[in-house]
């Protein structure tokens, strides 16, 4: 696949919670907790200031509202920007995200320090900060998050809902986490389906190919193993793996599915890791 598909494919956006506002509070907190005890960069309290501490923390909060402002503010006031989100779009956003923060993490730090080290150099220093302890950070914290919640951790872009069309069809949309697997029946496609345990087929006029080259990317959990099939690599399991023959099937169901040779030794790596 060509490197400029990826940055149309849908992506996620975090939703406006209570949940997403306390993972982002944990994030901030963890990152003033972190600067406190390690001192990392060399922060550390070298006029003497009893209130020292209380500044991080201070920083702490404004690092939090910032981000808070940005993520779940800015897409109320200027939603249509945020229509269609794509993995495109998402590192543009990111991007300006990251430098919006570590601008006004300069002014705050500046104001603190009486302006003394006013500076593009020492705002491409805080920016630096930013991004090294801030991944520090959010890896550890998102390590925590997916051991504690790991039947719950799965690919970021299983929730989003593609449109596939069709020379021979109406387009129709599938929301992917819906989609178990794909058969070619000659010109037609079945596509079995699971909502909220009931289990569904949808016939589509199309070839596997078409469809394939709409919602297959890296983002997504849906994968070829056989020259008829594609899978929802979450819902199955491996029924059996000798050098003759492999096949999966689905997880509380009977339906079992071939994998050519040419998918055997991706199939079992993705199922071995798949979440549990």
């Amino acid at each position: 696949m060509k490197w400029p598909k990826i940055f149309y494919t849908p992506f996620p956006r975090p939703e406006r919670n209570l949940r997403n506002v306390l993972w982002l509070g944990l994030m901030a907190f963890g990152a003033t907790l972190f600067i406190i005890i390690f001192k990392p960069y060399d922060i550390e309290n070298r006029s003497g200031i009893w209130y020292f501490n209380l500044v991080i923390v201070c920083l702490g909060i404004i690092f939090y509202l910032s981000i808070y402002f940005m993520e779940f503010i800015v897409p109320r006031i200027i939603p249509f920007i945020f229509r269609k989100w794509t993995f495109g779009k998402a590192v543009l956003w990111y991007t300006w995200l990251i430098l919006f923060v570590g601008a006004v993490m300069f002014l705050s730090k500046s104001y603190f320090a009486g302006f003394r080290d006013f500076t593009w150099t020492e705002y491409l220093l805080v920016l630096g900060r930013l991004l090294g302890i801030g991944i520090t950070v959010s890896f550890f914290v998102l390590g925590m998050f997916s051991y504690f919640n790991r039947k719950n951790f799965s690919l970021l872009a299983s929730q989003e809902n593609y449109t596939v069309n069709s020379p021979d069809a109406k387009p129709i949309n599938l929301n992917l986490s819906e989609v178990m697997y794909m058969v070619s029946d000659d010109n037609y496609v079945d596509i079995h389906l699971e909502k909220e345990g009931v289990r569904d087929k949808l016939v589509f006029r199309s070839s596997l190919k078409n469809i394939e080259d709409q919602i297959v990317n890296p983002l997504t959990p849906i994968y070829r193993c056989h020259r008829r099939y594609l899978i929802n690599i979450t819902y199955f399991m491996l029924k059996s793996n000798t050098s003759r023959k492999t096949s999966i099937q689905l997880i509380n169901y009977e339906d079992e599915v071939p994998v050519s040779k040419k998918y055997v030794e991706n199939i079992v790596n993705l199922l071995q890791i798949r979440p549990k």
